[in-house]
C-alpha cells in the first residue's frame, strides 16, 4: 500500500486569505462610500438646476421676477413639489398639496425654496437641498 497524502488548505493559509480579503475590504468600502456621496451631491445639484429652469420659466410666463408663493413670508422656506402633470408647485413643508408629491433630494429630504430678503442681491430666490445632515450647514447644495 502506498502512503496517502492529504490535500487541501491548512488553517494558516485560510486565515491568511481571510486577512488579505479583510484588508482589501477595509480599503475599498470607504472609497466606494465616498463615490456614492459625491454622486448624491451631483444628483442634487442637477435636480436643483432642473427645478431652477422650471421655476424661471414659470416666472417668465407670468411676467414675474421670480415665482411668488402666495401667503409666505420672505425668508421662510417652502417645499418644492411635483404635480402629476409634470409641473412644479411650491407649498408648505410637511403638507403636500393635493395632486403632488414632494420633490426629494438623494437623502430623502424635500428641496426647499426661499425668497431672498436682501433687495440688493440679483438672485431673487434660493433653491436648495439641506444635504445629508438635513440642516442648514456648509454641506448644503444650492443654486
Amino acid at each position: 500500500m502506498g502512503i496517502r497524502r492529504q490535500t487541501g488548505f491548512t488553517l494558516i493559509e485560510i486565515m491568511l486569505a481571510v486577512a488579505i480579503l479583510a484588508i482589501i475590504a477595509a480599503i475599498a468600502i470607504p472609497l466606494y462610500q465616498g463615490y456614492i456621496g459625491e454622486a448624491r451631491f451631483g444628483a442634487a445639484a442637477q435636480d436643483i438646476r432642473q427645478a431652477q429652469l422650471i421655476l424661471d420659466d414659470l416666472a417668465s410666463d407670468n411676467d414675474l421676477a421670480s415665482v411668488e408663493p402666495g401667503g409666505y413670508t420672505l425668508g421662510t422656506d417652502v417645499g418644492v413639489y411635483l404635480a402629476t402633470d409634470g409641473s412644479t408647485v411650491l407649498g408648505t413643508i410637511g403638507t403636500t398639496p393635493a395632486g403632488t408629491t414632494p420633490w426629494t433630494d438623494p437623502w430623502g429630504n424635500i428641496y426647499r425654496y426661499r425668497r431672498d430678503t436682501a433687495a440688493t442681491s440679483p438672485q431673487v430666490y434660493l433653491l436648495f437641498s439641506q444635504g445629508p445632515d438635513s440642516s442648514d450647514t456648509a454641506d448644503d447644495v444650492h443654486n
